[in-house]
């Protein structure tokens, strides 16, 4: 973590001061979003467009993505070693929940109680708490339960998109109401759109099966 960056934390933790916290926690929002932009456009100039001449280029900010995601979990651990702050910004608590979401997976499951009971507290949205339960669940290799995630794999045109399996199908469309995500086609379409491949889903397709499927392609994004 940058010196200046770490100290700032220290000096938080320390004097716990709300305002303060709320200003650190939007520097750490930006460092998350700004580069993960110019991430999703080269990914897609790659995978999809089959510009290879941008591999370099995007092989670059996957490395500045990753520092910067240790580094703002450094951050966030620092602030969580005695417990949630309160008093906190909306903002502040969602940026304490990406942050998390976007660690090493053993950080997300030592975390993962705390965010559903920051969810069932209304500190953050319940959709949030169960995107961090999904990617738990796919990293271990697991049926997700809410649809959220998916894998990208291939290159160029022959690039393929599916979302994860899930642990029932018959009531993915109401698990997701209940925690306050879209129907399941909504969300394929815009999933289509951002990445600009077509989503697929197939309810009978298990975990195994979709991992022999993607060991016959050239794995590029998850």
């Amino acid at each position: 973590m940058r010196p200046i960056l770490l100290l700032m934390t220290l000096l938080l933790v320390a004097c716990g001061s709300a305002s303060s916290t709320d200003r650190l926690l939007a520097e750490v929002w930006a460092r998350d979003q700004q580069p993960r932009l110019q991430l999703q456009e080269l990914t897609k100039a790659v995978t999809v467009e089959g510009r290879m001449e941008l591999i370099d280029s995007l092989l670059v900010v996957v490395d500045r993505v990753e520092r910067l995601d240790a580094e703002n979990m450094a951050v966030v651990d620092s602030l969580l070693q005695e417990g949630l702050p309160r008093g906190l910004s909306e903002a502040s608590y969602k940026t304490i929940w990406i942050v998390i979401d976007h660690a090493e997976l053993e950080v997300q499951e030592r975390y993962l109680p705390l965010i559903e009971e920051m969810a069932a507290a209304g500190i953050v949205a319940r959709s949030e708490w169960a995107v961090l339960h999904d990617r738990v669940s796919m990293k271990n290799n697991r049926p997700q339960r809410y649809g959220s995630q998916s894998v990208q794999f291939g290159k160029a045109e022959r690039t393929q998109l599916y979302l994860w399996p899930v642990e029932a199908p018959e009531r993915l469309d109401s698990l997701r109401v209940t925690v306050g995500l879209s129907p399941l086609s909504d969300y394929l379409r815009q999933l289509t759109e951002a990445v600009g491949i077509t989503a697929q889903y197939d309810p009978a397709l298990t975990v195994e099966e979709l991992n022999a499927f993607r060991e016959n392609q050239v794995p590029m994004t998850e």
